[in-house]
């Protein structure tokens, strides 16, 4: 590992962030942390953005690393690894050093993937070489180390050297399910679906029961390269395979038919499942929604005839788009609560839709589908809309569903505001909901029917949107 002091000064903050690689979904998960962690980690992130010398990088980051908990700091180093941050290196060294180390395979194959893109071969390989005789017992603890290599390596566009831990990894003796399903998922991500069905077979062949996420990280690597019957060949291979078809199966066939736009062999799928009752989860209902193209584009441009109920958005739908099954799909949702019902959450005191692990286009949808919902019944006290505050974004910190839920909602006339207390929920009263629905819906031609709508509306509700969000972000 290279000493921090010997790191040149830290490029600006706009050449350190340029662009974010594919992380795997553990670094991900890792990078998520908590409130109180991601909080903390913005602060650092302003401070080494502050920088200009390695000396002083070197004291930020030994003092984070030394002051917070194991959690705050694994997110940090995992977010400057997904960011391609050079300070991830000597970032990965102070943690190395602190009381709490535990020695992670993920973080160590994203590292030395770090190293190896910016140039530092040598120190790459001194890493691996390290992390492999003072941490690993077994062959397997290698061979999913090899695995962790492949998946990091390939995401920063180095697939020669992760096809390099593939040729070690296939002269090692291999065992184990869990290995096998690593090394499933690891040539996916390499773009080799040939390779990935073979190690699939070979696993079966060995006693190995896979799950459907492996029948359909294959399928969908085959529908990626444009293999549509070689995926439609694995897809219903997961039958002979003993694989019984349930939500899993089903939001894994709904993954591959969304990678490849067809819709309408979603809607055929999901008109199987409803025969077979199997409800749509929020997976299944953002990947459907997700590659309806034309729905996107309506949600992305947030125009001034926006429509503001499904009815409309149907209608809108069949006079923009050029795919019957996409509105068809639309309609197949919309026709189907059971999304729905899991998202709201009823009390005594509160109403609560909860559009975390939503889209924003999925949230649109959501939206206007909870407006229906709740018409005509009983509210308690409270109405809310948890939107969450951005932790989850491909931008960290950018709340793009509560910024989509606030402008549909504000279009609509609604009484919900951003709450004081909880800068990811939208809440109002229950007398003042009542009075709004009693209006509701608008007409459909517009978000408003003045005459100059069509171009003030839209900037007026963005300006103030856009104003409370800076407000609230100063208190």
């Amino acid at each position: 590992m290279p000493a921090v002091a010997s790191l040149p000064a830290p490029p600006a903050a706009a050449q350190r962030r340029r662009f974010s690689p594919v992380a795997s979904a553990s670094l991900r998960r890792v990078a998520s942390g908590g409130g109180s962690s991601w909080r903390s980690e913005r602060r650092l992130m302003s401070e080494l953005e502050r920088t200009v010398t390695a000396g002083a990088a070197e004291r930020v980051i030994r003092s984070y690393v030394g002051t917070k908990s194991e959690r705050a700091a694994l997110a940090a180093l995992s977010r400057l690894l997904m960011d391609s941050d050079p300070l991830a290196i000597p970032f990965y060294e102070a943690v190395t050093q602190a009381r709490w180390f535990k020695w992670s395979s993920i973080h160590a194959a994203a590292v030395a993937a770090l190293l190896e893109a910016n140039g530092s071969t040598g120190e790459s390989r001194s890493l691996i070489s390290d992390s492999i005789s003072q941490h690993l017992q077994s062959t397997n603890e290698v061979a999913l180390f090899y695995c962790d290599l492949m998946a990091a390596f390939s995401s920063r566009g180095l697939k020669d050297k992760a096809m390099d831990f593939y040729a070690e990894l296939r002269s090692m003796p291999l065992s184990g399910r869990k290995t096998y399903m690593a090394m499933i998922k690891s040539l996916c991500l390499l773009g080799l679906p040939t390779e990935a069905e073979v190690t699939l077979r070979e696993m079966v062949s060995l006693g190995y029961q896979p799950e459907a996420f492996q029948f359909g990280s294959v399928a969908k690597c085959y529908g990626k390269s444009g293999s549509l019957a070689d995926m439609e060949r694995v897809i219903a291979s997961m039958a002979d395979a003993g694989i019984r078809f349930g939500i899993g199966a089903a939001d894994t066939v709904l993954s591959c038919y969304s990678s490849c736009h067809d819709h309408s062999k979603m809607l055929a799928w999901l008109k199987k499942m409803r025969k077979l009752r199997i409800a749509p989860t929020t997976k299944g209902y953002n990947f459907v929604l997700n590659s309806c193209s034309s729905l996107a584009s309506v949600v992305q441009e947030l125009g001034p005839s926006l429509p503001l109920s499904t009815t409309g958005l149907v209608k809108r739908l069949k006079s923009v788009s050029t795919l019957a099954a996409e509105v068809e799909l639309v309609q197949e949702l919309l026709a189907s609560s059971s999304v729905l019902d899991k998202a709201m959450e009823w009390s005594e005191t509160e109403v609560k839709l909860n559009l975390h692990g939503f889209s924003t286009v999925s949230a649109y949808v959501l939206i206007l589908q909870w407006v229906d919902a709740v018409k005509g019944r009983t509210l308690p006290l409270e109405v809310s809309v948890v939107c969450g505050i951005g932790k989850h974004s491909d931008v960290r910190g950018e709340p793009k569903v509560r910024e989509l839920a606030q402008e549909v909602l504000s279009r609509m006339g609604s009484p919900l505001q951003l709450s004081t207390r909880n800068k990811g929920r939208l809440v109002a009263k229950r007398d003042r909901v009542k009075q709004w629905l009693a209006s509701f819906p608008v007409p459909e031609e517009g978000t408003d029917q003045s005459p100059d709508a069509t171009s003030q509306q839209p900037f007026v509700f963005t300006l103030f949107r856009k104003l409370g969000q800076f407000f609230s972000n100063l208190v």
